[in-house]
């Protein structure tokens, strides 16, 4: 029995090897057919690995002609790449295999792609991609942040004190960190009425007010701290005196000023008892003068501490104090408008004559005020007796504003009881 199965088994042994053969090239062209071995091409983004081999070189670097991408082919079996992605793949640039250029100024890296899944069964095809960068001298500074302000406070208050946020530390291409010439932080106080505080994002300036691209720079702070003063605001006259004594019969007509009144800023309550800036006597002194004075003052160093100038341009007054001599007028005064005090009431009392001349000294302006009434003249006859005297004649005008010499009047007392 067993004979007749090994007989059956290798009869016609040639053929049976083979259509083995054909089934398995039949197999194969099948599986081909259905699975054939494709090529795809895929892009990725570049990572840089080990970035800091650059900085320790006191180097940085750019990515050049758009190579921080990279497209590649993929060749494999229909199956396999139809289940990738763009996203399957990393595309690593190792600064460790970074070659440098004779110059100094450029480098190629390297770039290793990897497929996340089914790597074995990949072939990839142009292995050989490469970062391209620029080198350039890596520069750090450190820059004084300037506050600045945008808009405008409220109606009635003004802008106080603005805190600079200290400094800004500054790292890039030695080509741009040089064109800063300035880094200001801006704080928005349009129509604030009471004190603010922001975060603001820093600002770099070169020479010519134009703003500078950061996008490759590294800045030791994205954002600042900036604290604005919101201050009231009072208009208030500027008060002067003067010093010394002019020559001879000068005298002090009037102080004015340019501006005649200022703008000061301050808290409520500092500001609201405050009715006048008055400016000490020994600025303006006068002593000896004979003619018209005209200085400049710098107002800023007599305000109370808490308060400070709107504009700080009006701190320079032009300050002009008029001098004026005395001049003389006379007057014909009718002794009938001579007060007379202490007389005995059983006596009468006589002029010598119906007017008494009166001179008077002062200024043009007063004494163009004053007329004989408003010399309110009079005379003291008090333990004086029967008979005739000579007596000072007084007169009651402002010894500020006017002087006279010494007048006297002839008198006669005569007893009415005989």
């Amino acid at each position: 029995m067993g004979n007749k199965i090994l007989k059956t088994l290798t009869k016609n042994l040639g053929f049976k090897i083979l259509a083995v053969v054909f089934a398995f090239i039949l197999w194969l062209v099948v599986y081909n057919t259905d699975d054939p071995t494709i090529t795809v091409s895929y892009t990725t983004n570049v990572t840089v690995e080990n970035a800091s081999v650059v900085t320790d070189m006191n180097k940085c670097y750019e990515v050049l002609n758009g190579t921080n991408t990279v497209s590649f082919a993929v060749t494999a079996k229909r199956s396999v790449l139809n289940k990738l992605e763009d996203t399957d793949f990393t595309a690593v640039a190792d600064m460790n295999r970074m070659i440098v250029n004779e110059d100094g100024d450029k480098a190629n890296v390297p770039i290793e792609i990897i497929s996340k899944r089914s790597n074995s069964s990949l072939k990839y095809n142009e292995k050989n991609k490469y970062l391209e960068v620029s080198l350039e001298d890596l520069m750090k500074r450190r820059f004084i942040i300037t506050a600045d302000t945008s808009g405008k406070v409220a109606d009635g208050y003004a802008l106080g004190e603005v805190t600079d946020p200290n400094v800004l530390n500054v790292s890039g291409p030695a080509s741009i960190v040089n064109k800063i010439d300035s880094v200001v932080a801006t704080i928005d106080v349009d129509g604030m009425s009471m004190n603010l505080s922001d975060n603001v994002i820093p600002a770099l300036y070169d020479a010519d007010g134009q703003e500078i691209d950061t996008t490759k720079l590294k800045l030791s702070n994205t954002t600042v701290t900036i604290s604005a003063k919101i201050l009231s605001v009072k208009e208030i006259p500027l008060v002067f005196s003067t010093s010394g004594v002019p020559y001879g019969d000068n005298r002090v007509v009037e102080i004015s000023s340019k501006p005649e009144t200022i703008k000061v800023k301050g808290s409520s309550t500092t500001l609201n008892p405050l009715s006048s800036l008055n400016i000490p006597g020994d600025v303006l002194n006068v002593s000896g003068a004979s003619e018209d004075i005209t200085t400049t003052i710098d107002i800023s160093e007599y305000l109370p501490d808490g308060v400070e100038l709107v504009n700080a341009s009006d701190a320079t007054v032009t300050v002009t104090v008029r001098i004026e001599a005395y001049e003389l007028k006379k007057f014909n005064l009718s002794t009938s408008q001579i007060n007379v005090n202490g007389l005995d009431s059983n006596y009468d009392l006589s002029f010598d004559q119906s007017t008494v001349a009166v001179t008077v000294s002062g200024l043009k302006n007063d004494l163009n005020k004053l007329n004989t009434s408003q010399l309110s003249a009079s005379i003291d006859v008090t333990d004086l007796g029967v008979g005739t005297h000579q007596v000072n004649l007084d007169l009651n005008l402002d010894e500020d504003n006017y002087a006279y010499q010494t007048i006297t009047v002839t008198i006669e007392i005569k007893d009415k009881t005989k």
